[in-house]
């Protein structure tokens, strides 16, 4: 059994898409279906984007309150996966599964499939994504997830990596039906 304090992960108990056979993440361009972090996100992002990258070394400081649901990837050699380079402590314990440290081709079947093709996508089209992870078939303990992601480089270097906000639906606060003033 996994301790509180130490250990969040329970080895006995599968990751939390273990009965899914498939999902899709899907753009959420109306930001009145965004949740309070991802239009915290969006304002962070606008204040240190230049040309649309985040530059290397971005702090994260302003997205504190956060911190547990941010990961940090780094692309793979030849843009084919990603490696998580930090891993949300609070992901990782809501998934049921450990990656830091490891690719995004070691990550349990459908997500594997579903993150690899998607990351591929912004690789190619670096850009402010907004959107839902959404999971199908059942159960899955968490089947709908925010995401917010941004572009980490330079137009010169072109994508280097990608920071990414996400959550489970069902533990966050309902959708912002207005943009409120931005936080950071």
């Amino acid at each position: 059994m996994p301790s509180q304090y130490l250990d969040d992960i329970d080895p006995e108990t599968p990751p939390h898409v273990a009965g899914s056979i498939g999902g899709s993440i899907d753009e959420v361009a109306d930001p009145g279906r965004w949740y309070r972090a991802q239009h915290d996100f969006k304002a962070w992002f606008d204040r240190h984007a230049v040309e649309g990258f985040l530059p290397p070394g971005t702090p994260i400081d302003r997205l504190a309150r956060y911190l547990g649901h941010v990961h940090k990837l780094e692309v793979g050699p030849g843009g084919e996966d990603f490696r998580y380079r930090i891993y949300g402590n609070l992901i990782a314990a809501e998934a049921n599964m450990r990656m830091q440290g490891r690719w995004v081709s070691e990550l349990p079947e459908p997500t594997r499939t579903i993150f690899l093709a998607h990351y591929r996508v912004l690789l190619a089209d670096p850009r402010l994504f907004m959107g839902e992870l959404r999971y199908i078939g059942g159960p899955v303990s968490h089947p709908v997830w925010y995401r917010a992601e941004a572009p980490i480089g330079s137009p010169e270097t072109g994508m280097l990596g990608v920071i990414v906000l996400t959550g489970p639906t069902d533990l966050a606060d309902e959708p912002e039906t207005e943009s409120p003033p931005p936080r950071g």
